[in-house]
């Protein structure tokens, strides 16, 4: 079920896929930021590093997908439009990052949330190319996440191209203003990184996007705690 990164990368372009997306929370991103590049939630947990908990990381280790790294093949907060389900902080890397041949491609026809024992292999991952392309306007958009597996060592920044950051215009707690909170953590922590500094946007959805709306009236000031405040912050909340 691995694909070839070259067959896959020439599929995505011709189907006008340029870009690949990772969304993770503020905390999480400092992470990487630290480790200069994208990590698995199981390299994480092994180095003792930080991350924030998802409400998938069970079902990510009964279904051996802990160590993997997922993107989508859109921003699915512009797709939607809506906030992007995993936080906040969103890496865009070009496309190009699949030609490094040490990462192994795999590409998901549903969210491992929804796998248990009786999912069948054909059912998780696309089987190979012929497979992509008899197959791919079969599956919704947000259920081919591009997999890069087994990843035991930091993705590297070489193809990043954006960091962009959502703004809740919210304030938690009396007067913790959310984007002022994260983007003050950003600055100090990419400081030490000036080239990385340099790909970080506020992001600007238009008038036709939701993701403010959610984050006042969906989330709890815990759950924009979580997502974005760095994990030294008092009002950080972790559960």
């Amino acid at each position: 079920m691995r694909l070839d990164n070259a067959s896959i990368h020439e599929f995505l372009v011709a189907n006008d896929i340029t870009h690949l997306h990772h969304a993770n929370s503020l905390a999480t991103s400092i992470t990487f930021f630290r480790a200069q590049g994208l990590l698995s939630r199981g390299f994480v947990e092994s180095q003792n590093l930080f991350q924030t908990r998802q409400l998938s990381d069970d079902d990510d280790k009964n279904n051996d997908v802990w160590n993997d790294i997922f993107f989508d093949s859109r921003d699915l907060h512009g797709h939607f439009p809506r906030q992007n389900l995993y936080g906040p902080i969103l890496f865009k890397f070009n496309i190009d990052l699949l030609l490094k041949e040490d990462l192994q491609i795999y590409i998901t026809k549903s969210n491992p949330m929804f796998w248990d024992e009786k999912t069948k292999p054909e059912d998780k991952y696309f089987l190979d190319m012929d497979d992509v392309r008899d197959n791919w306007n079969k599956y919704e958009l947000q259920r081919k996440m591009i997999t890069v597996r087994f990843q035991d060592a930091p993705i590297d920044f070489e193809h990043l191209e954006k960091i962009i950051i959502d703004d809740p215009h919210v304030i938690i707690y009396g007067k913790t203003e959310l984007l002022h909170e994260a983007t003050r953590a950003l600055n100090a922590e990419l400081n030490k990184y000036p080239e990385l500094k340099k790909l970080v946007e506020l992001r600007n959805c238009g008038g036709n996007c939701f993701c403010k709306t959610n984050y006042l009236n969906q989330y709890n000031a815990s759950k924009l705690a979580k997502f974005f405040l760095p994990n030294t912050h008092p009002h950080f909340n972790n559960s």
